[in-house]
């Protein structure tokens, strides 16, 4: 059956890459690959024996309805005279009746429409409809149309097979929301020795993966050493995979089956040899054309890193209309497929913005949990917590106006900050935080602080709307206090 037949009538995520000529069928537990000719077919990447090959006919390709059906739960028939295939989902209720007496298919309702072939007693026929003493119904061939209702016996209602699909338990934490930190990794991933207490903490994510070739080469700083010891603190460990924010190496390896292929065997490998407890994927700017082909990659490494026991986690931008930075994420096909979301809900105001502002003012925070709740659901989302700042340097030009430039700075830089130039906080209503300015000859410094004032309108934004948890960027940047501050909230105090 043509390909196309299928994503429109059976499964819209068929994936057909016409370059490599691979299908790829992805269910909740399954990834499927068949390449065209070939009569080995891959599930789970273990080899199945096809009785018909893909093949391409014209410039079409043909996928074997037999396997297909076979994996959907699909009943199908050809009727070889009138070149019709019908095929049958058993997960749909449907009425059925065995003809009493042989009888005439026709295009309508009456005696006087065309007769399109004959049906013999015994045979089965669907029930879609009713109309004046006339049913209109499918042909075990095929063939839709209509009989008289004194043609048929009783009419029998056929309930799906009430077998229960194989799901994947989402992860969540012993007690509490989730509270989840990522571990910048530059080079070195530090210990937990010189990371300190995280009371609370229950998830940590260091950055340790990234796309390295346009070949689907990752190059990896993990630490297996880093897995114990979180381990040992009760701590899981989702490591993040990031695309270097390189559009084109990122549409170089996903537009390829083999190579999104290869990036997944490479992941599971090493979250195996790590023992890691789930990955966390952090791609952006990304093509807006490419939209598609992020969301098939995820359909194909979630289904496989579940049946490894690994959470998936996806980062996703506040909406906006930025094509590269948010438009990009089909979020309800994203939130459907992996298991949390984290929403970076910060560079409301980004380091090269030309104008100074808040990082993530709350009113701006509280529109994008909103904006992306229509999407994505509550349970499944974790609300991203900046552990930093801006300082803004607002230079005025000979000319009149100002040149803007900005420094980030941790929680402590920015208390020091303050401290030495003996600033006190006032509160601006506007971002809803506690924010400072420092007039000088040419030069004003404005800096809004994330303080724990800061910090607890927005865990009060996770109560309210009931969200997974938290995400914090990053680790290196909170003060201790903040450990204490999420545990007492997110009720993960051990």
């Amino acid at each position: 059956m043509p390909v196309s037949v299928l994503q429109e009538h059976i499964d819209p995520t068929l994936f057909w890459d016409a370059a490599e000529q691979i299908l790829t069928v992805t269910t909740a537990d399954q990834v499927v690959r068949l390449a065209s000719d070939e009569l080995t077919a891959f599930i789970n990447a273990e080899p199945v024996s096809l009785e018909v090959p893909i093949r391409i006919v014209g410039d079409l390709p043909y996928a074997p309805l037999s396997f297909l059906a076979r994996l959907y739960g699909l009943d199908w028939t050809f009727d070889q005279t009138a070149a019709v295939v019908a095929v049958l989902d058993k997960d749909l209720a449907h009425r059925e009746s065995l003809l009493e007496r042989s009888t005439s298919l026709r295009a309508g309702p009456s005696l006087r429409q065309v007769r399109f072939t004959s049906l013999k007693q015994g045979e089965r026929v669907i029930i879609y409809g009713e109309e004046g003493g006339w049913l209109k119904v499918q042909s075990t061939g095929g063939l839709v149309g209509y009989i008289p209702r004194s043609a048929t016996g009783p009419i029998s209602t056929v309930l799906p097979d009430q077998t229960v699909p194989k799901s994947y338990p989402r992860w969540q934490p012993k007690q509490g929301a989730i509270n989840l930190t990522w571990e910048y990794v530059h080079s070195r991933t530090p210990s937990f020795a010189e990371i300190g207490p995280l009371p609370g903490v229950n998830v940590i994510a260091p950055t340790w993966f990234n796309l390295s070739s346009p070949e689907g080469d990752l190059a990896s700083r993990a630490d297996a050493a880093f897995v114990k010891a979180a381990h040992a603190e009760g701590i899981a460990v989702w490591a993040l995979v990031t695309n270097d924010f390189d559009p084109d190496l990122t549409r170089a390896v996903l537009s390829s089956s083999n190579k999104r292929e290869k990036v997944i065997r490479q992941l599971l490998t090493y979250a195996h040899l790590l023992e890691l407890d789930g990955l966390n994927i952090d791609f952006e700017n990304v093509y807006l054309a490419d939209s598609h082909l992020l969301v098939q990659f995820l359909r194909e490494l979630t289904p496989l890193a579940h049946a490894e026991g690994l959470t998936v986690s996806v980062d996703i931008t506040v909406p906006s209309t930025s094509p590269n930075w948010s438009l990009v994420y089909d979020r309800p096909a994203i939130a459907e497929i992996v298991d949390y979301v984290a929403l970076m809900a910060y560079d409301e105001h980004w380091a090269a913005s030309p104008v100074a502002g808040s990082v993530a003012s709350l009113p701006w925070t509280e529109a994008g949990i909103l904006a992306t709740l229509e999407s994505v659901p509550a349970k499944k989302l974790l609300l991203g917590l900046p552990f930093y700042t801006r300082l803004w340097e607002e230079h005025t030009l000979p000319g009149g106006g100002a040149k803007v430039t900005s420094t980030a700075y941790s929680m402590s830089r920015a208390r020091v900050f303050l401290e030495q130039n003996s600033l006190e906080p006032t509160f601006d209503p506007s971002s809803g935080q506690n924010y400072v300015s420092l007039s000088l000859p040419g030069i004003t410094l404005r800096l809004w602080l994330e303080d724990h004032a800061s910090l607890q309108a927005r865990l009060g934004l996770v109560k309210k709307y009931q969200l997974a948890g938290v995400a914090s960027w990053q680790r290196g940047y909170a003060e201790p206090w903040v450990w204490e501050l999420l545990a007492e909230n997110l009720g993960t105090r051990q």
